[in-house]
């Protein structure tokens, strides 16, 4: 394959829609933009292996082989995208705006998916100069339930480290929190609103509990900190009860979002919950409180800034001009996963994540073109401690 134009691979990827199916609107999934990453691997040279995690939506997986042993690089991108609605048709149609490139994905992450594909390219007929073998992992449902990579992880293949595609704007992201969303359910009594001394106000029942949480755990969580993620966070983001204004309501839900910090798991975070519900119960008998099981858990990303990954992936910034000190964020990524199972990761990518899931979502070019270089390079590198 002839050296590969990233811009114009990415306008590629940015044209094939690939909204993850949790999305309203226009939602096809992963199968055409996967079909077009397996057949560009192909042709670069890779072994390509596709496997259906779930009906439709498969994940691709490119390897180049060193001719070493050991475990395996692996660069990791997701195929989906955000919902298009916002964007409308321009959400499909890359265009160029001096050194930006708009539409869908084009940060969060086509941009890093391109830029792998293309550093991917560039290695193929070098790979006797790998000192490990290089996979590259484009996989399914990051947006939603993160079951992609999880299918990936669950094919047990022996993994040295993982650079995980995510706008950082090229900074290496060794550190991020994990999260905890369930439900809180209040349970009444339904009256007129003309005679509410004869219901129970399940509405009233939740402002005692959204009370109870904030007074208990805010204080709590704001004496714990990691040196770069700050302090845990809990908030409510949505609330729902009652059925018209002159009911009195019978049941009100909210649902919670509860960041974490390395130190912290699920389970601790939802324990300190009960616990605040358990005391209110006992001060309050005419509070009726559930706490659901979360649909969500998912752990933070901890790795040592020691760890041969790491110490690979600054090299490759600083070489191309970018800070060479180790960052961490506050939302997820799919390296939490690989962390998991003891994979040394890092988050790394062109972009920024205040443009990501935008109505006018974009990349900077330039970003785009030295994330083949810095991808390249950390293939090019030994992990050996």
């Amino acid at each position: 394959m002839s050296a590969v134009d990233v811009v114009e691979l990415l306008a590629q990827l940015v044209a094939i829609e690939s909204v993850n199916p949790a999305y309203p609107g226009p939602a096809s999934g992963e199968a055409a933009i996967a079909g077009f990453v397996a057949d560009f691997c192909r042709a670069a040279g890779a072994e390509v292996r596709t496997r259906e995690i779930l009906p439709g939506r498969p994940n691709v997986v490119a390897t180049l082989r060193s001719g070493r042993p050991g475990p395996a690089l692996v660069f990791e991108a997701h195929l989906d995208t955000v919902g298009i609605l916002d964007m409308g048709e321009a959400a499909l149609r890359p265009r160029i705006e001096g050194d930006r490139l708009y539409g869908r994905g084009a940060c969060d992450v086509k941009g890093g998916l391109a830029a792998m594909l293309a550093a991917l390219a560039e290695l193929a007929p070098r790979r006797d100069e790998l000192p490990q073998d290089l996979v590259l992992a484009a996989v399914m449902d990051e947006e939603a339930t993160f079951q992609g990579v999880r299918g990936f992880l669950d094919e047990g293949l022996p993994i040295a480290a993982a650079v995980v595609a995510e706008p950082t704007e090229l900074r290496v992201v060794i550190a991020h929190k994990g999260c905890v969303r369930w439900r809180i359910r209040t349970v009444g009594r339904a009256a007129h609103s003309a005679r509410p001394d004869e219901g129970l106000n399940a509405i009233d029942q939740m402002a005692e509990v959204v009370r109870a949480l904030r007074r208990e755990l805010q204080p709590r969580l704001a004496m714990r900190s990691h040196p770069l993620l700050g302090r845990p966070t809990l908030s409510v983001g949505t609330i729902a009860g009652g059925t018209g204004v002159n009911v009195v309501p019978a049941e009100c839900v909210i649902e919670v979002d509860r960041r974490l910090i390395p130190g912290e798991t699920g389970a601790s975070a939802l324990a300190e919950v009960d616990a605040v519900l358990a005391d209110l119960r006992r001060a309050e008998p005419w509070i009726t409180v559930e706490r659901e099981e979360p649909w969500i858990v998912d752990g933070c990303l901890d790795t040592s800034p020691d760890a041969p990954i790491v110490r690979a992936a600054l090299a490759a910034c600083r070489q191309a001009g970018y800070p060479g000190e180790p960052t961490g964020v506050p939302y997820g990524t799919d390296a939490s996963k690989f962390a998991a199972r003891g994979i040394p990761s890092i988050v790394l990518g062109p972009g920024s994540i205040a443009h990501a899931h935008s109505a006018h979502e974009f990349i900077p070019l330039p970003e785009l073109r030295h994330a083949v270089e810095i991808y390249t390079r950390i293939a090019l590198s030994p992990l050996g401690s």
